[in-house]
C-alpha cells in the first residue's frame, strides 16, 4: 500500500540532490544518457529495459480476476465488466496483421 494522501512526508531529498548536481552541470544529464545509450547498445540488458522504460513507460500488469467470485469484485470492476470493457480510446494500441483481401481469390 502507498502513501496514504495528505501525507505530511513529502520531502524527497535525494531528488532534490539530484536536481541540483544535474542543474549545476547542463552537460552532465547529456553525458549520463549517452552512456546509457550506449550500454544499451553494447547489448546490457539493465540499459535495454531502462531505455524502453523511459521511452514506452513501463509494461501494465495484467490482472486476471476470471476466476473471483462476483462478490468479491469491486463497483467498478463489475460496472467494466457490465459495459463491455474499456472503450476503445482507452484501449492499449495492438499491432494486428490485416485479414486478407477477399478480392483475391482463396486457394
Amino acid at each position: 500500500m502507498g502513501r496514504p494522501i495528505g501525507s505530511v512526508n513529502r520531502e524527497k531529498p535525494f531528488n532534490d540532490a539530484l536536481r541540483i548536481a544535474l542543474r549545476s552541470n547542463p552537460l552532465r544529464l547529456r553525458r549520463i544518457a549517452e552512456k546509457l545509450a550506449e550500454k544499451a547498445e553494447e547489448g546490457d540488458l539493465a540499459a535495454i529495459r531502462e531505455l524502453a522504460d523511459r521511452l514506452d513507460g513501463k509494461p501494465v500488469q495484467v490482472v486476471d480476476r476470471r476466476d473471483a467470485a462476483i462478490d468479491e469484485l469491486s463497483d467498478a470492476e463489475l460496472h467494466l465488466i457490465a459495459m463491455g470493457g474499456l472503450p476503445r480510446s482507452q484501449q492499449p494500441e495492438m499491432l494486428l496483421i490485416p485479414p486478407p483481401s477477399k478480392d483475391k481469390a482463396e486457394p
